[in-house]
């Protein structure tokens, strides 16, 4: 029988035909149409490489999970050392080595005098589940208020929470009585809370598909709120947490202390998955007051010593490199360019976000032909001049980004805090690059996206226009120099 490194050295430049053929192959063809079916054999760092030698910046880190970088060597060797001792793992009836250990870690961060207890759990959304569970528990009551745009998971509950409409689509009935309100309108959340019905109240500090920030006033009158009403309050900061936004925890940095705070993506190291969730000690001993009531919760795999470990150097090492003080540095340096490209291309909206956590908006164009493609292109979706951008950005330029959301006309980026500004200004190089090219006749948003995508859009708008004018956005046979324009990631 092969040995690991066997098999991955065997597979890995062939990884996709077995992933299309067992796994999920609509999701790879899709990748594949829109131009985005790179191999790659190695990663270190803000960096991926290909077999060919080609180097890419991960500006997309996952969905968020490598703000340390890919591979960092802390982590590696705290999993080396985890299996190498042979330590006791999941003994059930015996404390985790380790959890307890994490959990301090993550107190001290989040400040002590805040919070005082952790539970584990697998995934972002797992620790929703949890905090919904023990709202419900806690307080008696069944209905829950969430924002509009907002993500929480995809679990049954977390979903019936979600803010997008498309993501619930065929999920139907959802959890009852769950109520969507807009952000940052406290008269909303007033008169919510006013019906003395409301077990929890759960908010991103920034949305992770929006990137709408909540403005920290709102914050702080929501958990005035929220206290006034015995409603808790919940800061989902899977993706937000752990430095994303510049504080450890973006709900304390804002001046609040809700009811209990989840945190996953960062928490991983990019190498184990697991979540946690920090509860106020007020809300700890409400739920476990009574002996019995101890197996409220428990999963089987949350505190395995694998996950522990390389959750408890993830934080060492943000600790370690100050990382609030280096996001600081660098969202500036991203914003600034930005808005300094927005001001002179009017097809950019508005710059969002926070942090590493950033976005740019798109609209329609004052220019006639590049606002033709526009409106051609989000006739069959809206978000589709957004995904030419994303295309363009890793096809031309070798920099991954990410489409934030369905229907959402936008760029989102989450680079690690191991960036250089070397790679901030190669960033902002390129993406000033992709949106200058599209007001030329040499290019065309349209061209970005892979015919696939192009017949689509066609075919929702045939008849609509003579068909000469639709040839010349029409994709050009690829050629050699594809992908190639810009060799300062070679």
């Amino acid at each position: 029988m092969s040995s690991m490194k066997e098999m991955i050295n065997e597979h890995i430049h062939s990884s996709a035909h077995l992933s299309k053929k067992h796994v999920h192959p609509r999701l790879m063809k899709l990748f594949e149409a829109g131009g985005l079916a790179s191999v790659y054999d190695r990663a270190e760092g803000q960096y991926l490489f290909t077999e060919n030698g080609d180097k890419y910046l991960d500006f997309l880190g996952g969905g968020g999970v490598f703000m340390l970088g890919r591979n960092h060597p802390r982590v590696k060797q705290a999993l080396r050392d985890v299996l190498d001792l042979e330590i006791p793992n999941l003994c059930v009836t015996n404390a985790s080595i380790l959890g307890g250990l994490l959990a301090e870690k993550l107190l001290n961060v989040a400040g002590p005098e805040n919070y005082s207890k952790v539970f584990f759990a697998n995934s972002g959304t797992e620790s929703t589940d949890m905090t919904i569970r023990f709202a419900r528990f806690l307080t008696r009551r069944r209905r829950f208020l969430y924002l509009e745009g907002a993500f929480h998971g995809r679990t049954y509950a977390a979903i019936s929470m979600c803010g997008m409409p498309q993501l619930r689509d065929g999920m139907e009935p959802l959890m009852p009585i769950c109520t969507p309100i807009k952000a940052n309108d406290i008269n909303m959340l007033r008169r919510e809370l006013k019906a003395g019905d409301v077990a929890g109240f759960i908010f991103e500090p920034v949305q992770g598909m929006t990137l709408e920030v909540l403005d920290p006033g709102y914050l702080r009158e929501a958990e005035i709120l929220c206290k006034q009403y015995g409603t808790l309050m919940i800061s989902d900061e899977v993706q937000a947490g752990l430095c994303r936004t510049g504080p450890f925890f973006g709900s304390v940095g804002a001046g609040v202390r809700p009811s209990m705070i989840t945190v996953s993506k960062i928490l991983s190291g990019g190498q184990v998955p697991v979540a946690a969730v920090l509860m106020t000690e007020e809300v700890y001993q409400a739920l476990f007051q009574k002996f019995k009531s101890g197996p409220i919760y428990f999963s089987t795999f949350a505190e395995n010593n694998l996950a522990m470990a390389a959750a408890i150097a993830t934080v060492d090492e943000l600790v370690e490199i100050d990382a609030p003080a280096r996001v600081e540095v660098l969202s500036k340096l991203l914003k600034d360019g930005l808005e300094k490209i927005k001001s002179n291309y009017d097809v950019i909206d508005r710059v969002v976000g926070k942090g590493l956590m950033l976005g740019v908006y798109f609209k329609d164009s004052n220019n006639l032909a590049l606002a033709l493609q526009q409106r051609l292109m989000m006739s069959a979706d809206q978000g589709a001049f957004g995904a030419a951008v994303n295309v363009d950005m890793q096809v031309k330029h070798r920099i991954l980004t990410q489409i934030p959301g369905p229907n959402l006309n936008a760029l989102k980026i989450l680079p690690p805090v191991i960036t250089t500004e070397e790679d901030v200004q190669y960033f902002l190089e390129a993406f000033e690059d992709t949106i200058a090219s599209y007001y030329t006749v040499q290019s065309s948003p349209i061209r970005s996206i892979s015919r696939g995508f192009v017949n689509q859009t066609l075919k929702n708008v045939k008849g609509a226009l003579p068909a000469g004018i639709l040839s010349s956005f029409m994709p050009k046979p690829a050629s050699d120099d594809d992908g190639k324009k810009n060799t300062r990631m070679s």
